[in-house]
């Protein structure tokens, strides 16, 4: 079945982490299912299907998380996840006018990604693109919200001076991060650093954010992720990548 290997390893790798936090590791049909859920809810109960878009869901702001809010329209870096619809939290910030431009990857084949770009669009802008390494400085001087998918692994070796700022410790495990990051925080260290994600219960969906402190921010980032997969394991879908097999393997 779809990628039941890598889940499996992954639930070895991070056995130890569950066991001494005294949770219960997830199982594959619970994960599939939640994903299938938030898939299908992404593909027809999308805001843009106005036809097939529950007119009963709520979307709200975690009172907390306003200031934060407000904090973020003046700009930043974002740390994402695979946990719940991150495709619906990138649509939801577009919708609250934050200045998101988000990095993706072209997917495959090409009319997948075509239509995926669509659904990443809100009033004909689309949130999502490639992001040009060489200018990456200047495209944060221009005032963007640049939100990333943190919880990958990053499997080429980060320059040898921003190296050990590049790991961390995630679920138990050595892991390497996306060195983007901490190569904007060198060069501009006064930006700030966001997380967040979309909390669904049944029909209302509420948005939950937090500022992370720039100073070893992966390792805050990683334990904000850590508490939300222990609350609920099956939600996040990263059990089925391959993040810890480079780390453990080096």
């Amino acid at each position: 079945m779809w990628k039941r290997s890598v889940f499996s390893k992954n639930l070895c790798l991070t056995e130890p982490f569950f066991k001494n936090a005294g949770v219960n590791q997830p199982k594959y049909g619970e994960v599939m299912q939640n994903m299938l859920k938030d898939v299908l809810n992404f593909v027809f109960r999308h805001p843009q299907n106005a036809w097939l878009y529950p007119k009963n869901l709520s979307f709200s702001i975690d009172k907390g998380s306003i200031p934060i809010l407000e904090e973020m329209r003046y700009g930043g870096i974002f740390l994402t996840a695979h946990y719940g619809n991150h495709e619906f939290l990138g649509y939801r910030l577009a919708e609250l006018a934050l200045p998101l431009s988000a990095a993706a990857q072209e997917q495959k084949p090409k009319f997948f990604d075509r239509w995926l770009q669509r659904k990443r669009t809100f009033k004909g802008k689309c949130f999502a693109k490639k992001v040009e390494v060489e200018r990456l400085i200047e495209f944060m001087d221009s005032g963007v919200l640049f939100a990333l998918l943190a919880d990958q692994d990053f499997r080429k070796s980060a320059p040898v001076s921003i190296k050990k700022k590049c790991e961390s410790k995630f679920l138990g495990l050595k892991v390497r991060c996306n060195p983007l990051p901490v190569f904007i925080l060198e060069h501009r260290p006064a930006l700030p650093v966001f997380c967040g994600y979309v909390h669904q219960f049944r029909q209302d969906q509420t948005l939950f954010l937090k500022k992370l402190p720039s100073k070893n921010f992966y390792a805050h980032y990683h334990s904000w992720l850590e508490t939300l997969i222990l609350e609920n394991p099956a939600r996040w879908y990263g059990w089925f990548h391959n993040r810890f097999l480079a780390a453990s393997s080096s």
